[in-house]
């Protein structure tokens, strides 16, 4: 009689954890599904993103105040760019104390010193949804890196987008 009882509570205890462990497995391969969905919505996107700096220019340069730069940024993919605080420009240059300088400059809509921004009429033409950069619209960017470049040598910028669209130019002082 007890080997009776102790075979149920084994066969007892085997179904539980077998109901335990497929229910786990139901709700992580729900879990996974959803994620692996959710990547490929996100590569598609990402797949369509392409950007294109066009010119760079120093626009003013003066020791002690900084260096401004213009960039010219095309948007040659499928995707438009909606929110410009997730954007990244990056620049690196050497400083008058020939310093090497690395610096990720944020998004100011009123610009300042190691930082950038877009003019009122930075995005043409900016017709199918203003003030959103769609695709093949031409992008201005303003910067100001302090302390100033040094004359004589360039400027290295990269530009990405949210979806990871991006590109680099040396810009010449």
């Amino acid at each position: 009689m007890s080997a009776l009882i102790s075979g149920i509570l084994v066969i007892a205890s085997f179904l539980v954890a077998s109901v335990i462990m497929f229910g786990t497995f139901l709700t992580v391969s729900g879990t996974q599904s959803q994620s692996l969905k959710e990547l490929g919505r996100i590569e598609k996107e990402r797949a369509g993103s392409a950007i294109s700096i066009t010119s760079g220019s120093v626009t003013s340069s003066a020791t002690g105040s900084g260096t401004d730069l213009r960039l010219l940024v095309n948007n040659t993919g499928s995707q438009s760019v909606q929110d410009f605080n997730q954007m990244d420009v990056i620049v690196q240059y050497t400083d008058p104390s020939d310093g090497q300088v690395v610096k990720y400059l944020p998004y100011n809509a009123g610009g300042g010193d190691n930082q950038w921004t877009s003019p009122v009429s930075g995005i043409t033409p900016d017709t199918f949804n203003p003030n959103m950069w769609d695709p093949d619209e031409t992008f201005t960017i303003d910067l100001r890196v302090v302390p100033a470049v040094k004359a004589g040598t360039t400027v290295l910028v990269v530009v990405d987008t949210p979806l990871a669209a991006g590109d680099q130019t040396s810009v010449a002082n």
